[in-house]
């Protein structure tokens, strides 16, 4: 390659020049580095993009933990008013031997009494009163037939009003009397004629003090526990009882006259001295075994009862289809049949008409619960 000279001419290189090339290198260099350390500059950092976590992302342990929402209850269904459809006013029976003529019988009343008030009407059928004392307890049972002390414990409990008071054989209570044999020497405070008592309880009963007593069962209303209340009311102190467990029993120890020194019975329905076996086997007891004292109409006889969470306007017209419902000869059947029970009539009657049974019952201070409940169960 051709040379050219320069304007002076050739010249040979000089030391200075020799030098230079590397200064070259150095400025160079440095403009590397400086440029390399603007590059990392904070001024203008670069944003990062934003991270959106996927649904099944775990949550980090700082944040809330979610709480779960309260859930609302469901509504309960509202009932229509009682006595209508849906919602049928229900009758209880207690029958431990149910057969098809009392279920017959049973099945009219209800479609009579549903005819004559406009209600729907049901009825069910329970073995023994602890049945269905658990339905009336429980709402579910709104009219029922009680014995006294039931319909006792159960209006102890506020479930139970009384409506209805059956007549039976001739009554709507029945009585207590005090019999002794005549050769015993006690005086009788009883008049046969009239078939009613000369003087109060007090005075008649003080006679039995310190003597023996036949009563027959502990659990029976006539034979224990109105005549113990009575005499215990009375602060009249007796031997230690003899239970023979049947009237004619009674009347065959009083007979005897060895086995106890007075005896009691139910009263007003009849008369345990006339019962056929006593006639045919000792047919002078009818004379040697003589009243000593008789009460009035003491024990109630069965009932119609009512829920005491029924409305009244309701009570009312169920009480009066009840009255209506005995008013022929048939009816009077048709009742006695769905109750198993004799009934002559129906009457209104309000809880009034068994204080002179609370009055009797009271002095014993007795646990209805246990009484009754014993009775029913095996």
């Amino acid at each position: 390659m051709p040379i050219h000279p320069g304007q002076n001419g050739f010249k040979p290189m000089t030391h200075a020049n020799h030098h230079q090339r590397p200064a070259i290198l150095v400025i160079s260099l440095l403009l590397v580095i400086a440029s390399m350390l603007s590059a990392c500059d904070p001024a203008t950092p670069t944003p990062l993009p934003s991270v959106t976590p996927s649904p099944s992302a775990t949550i980090p342990s700082e944040l809330p933990p979610t709480q779960t929402p309260t859930l609302r209850p469901s509504p309960t269904a509202t009932l229509p008013p009682i006595g209508e459809q849906g919602n049928p006013i229900t009758i209880g029976f207690v029958l431990s031997n149910l057969d098809i003529e009392s279920q017959d019988a049973i099945e009219e009343m209800a479609l009579f009494l549903a005819d004559e008030t406009g209600y729907f009407i049901e009825y069910q059928i329970y073995p023994d009163f602890e049945s269905i004392s658990g339905a009336i307890l429980g709402g579910s049972v709104h009219f029922f037939w009680l014995e006294p002390l039931e319909y006792l414990y159960l209006n102890q409990a506020g479930a139970a009003e009384l409506v209805l008071m059956t007549n039976h054989l001739g009554v709507y209570a029945y009585g207590v009397q005090f019999m002794a044999n005549e050769a015993r020497g006690f005086r009788s405070y009883f008049d046969p004629e009239t078939n009613q008592s000369t003087s109060a309880d007090e005075i008649a009963l003080q006679q039995f003090s310190g003597t023996r007593p036949c009563y027959t069962d502990q659990k029976s209303l006539p034979g224990y526990l109105v005549p113990q209340g009575l005499l215990s009311g009375g602060s009249i102190p007796t031997l230690d009882p003899v239970f023979v467990y049947h009237y004619s029993a009674v009347i065959r120890a009083l007979y005897i006259r060895e086995i106890c020194d007075f005896g009691v019975s139910y009263a007003l329905t009849g008369d345990p001295r006339s019962a056929g076996n006593i006639q045919q086997d000792i047919p002078e007891a009818q004379t040697q075994i003589q009243v000593i004292w008789q009460s009035e109409g003491i024990i109630p006889n069965t009932s119609l009862s009512a829920s005491t969470a029924l409305p009244l306007a309701i009570q009312h017209r169920i009480q009066e289809a009840f009255l209506d419902f005995p008013g022929t000869q048939q009816g009077l059947n048709l009742l006695s049949q769905a109750l198993q029970y004799d009934v002559e009539a129906l009457k209104a009657v309000e809880d009034g008409f068994f204080q002179p049974l609370r009055s009797a019952l009271a002095p014993l201070e007795l646990n209805l619960e246990t009484i009754i409940f014993d009775q029913t169960r095996p």
